[in-house]
């Protein structure tokens, strides 16, 4: 989960790096899908119980937006 949440952070960060608009389209999805990624082992961590539901919903809520965001970035 760790890893995912890092590339989310360094694949936005490579995106704005590059010079062409294709190439941050293609890095802004990899992102995307990091995000959705670490929703899917949050998901599997909550069921576990290794995740209280307050810091659950209060994440899952965030990845959400960061995935809304993305998309939204990927299609201007």
């Amino acid at each position: 989960m760790r890893r995912a949440v890092n590339a989310i952070a360094g694949n936005i960060g490579e995106a704005f790096g590059r010079g062409t608009d294709g190439d941050r389209v293609r890095v802004l999805r990899i992102a995307r899908g990091e995000a959705e990624e670490t929703i899917r082992h949050l998901n599997s961590n909550f069921r576990s119980k290794r995740v209280s539901p307050n810091d659950y919903w209060s994440i899952r809520n965030l990845l959400v937006v960061i995935v809304k965001m993305l998309t939204a970035l990927v299609h201007r």
